[in-house]
């Protein structure tokens, strides 16, 4: 499972605009709001985004 933070498509549970995505095996994806994002997955995007953008400024 990898987390990222988006900004393309809706929340699957109320249908506001994405805010996390959890990408999962087989191309299977699941899009969150702010409001109904699970905790693990807030932090796996937030690491996520802070090593790429480590990876960029080398």
């Amino acid at each position: 499972m990898k987390a990222v933070k988006t900004h393309v498509g809706r929340c699957d549970t109320c249908g506001e605009p994405a805010a996390y995505a959890q990408l999962l095996a087989g191309g299977r994806s699941f899009r969150f709001c702010e409001q109904h994002a699970p905790l693990l997955v807030k932090k796996q995007a937030d690491a996520t985004n802070s090593s790429n953008e480590a990876n960029s400024k080398k």
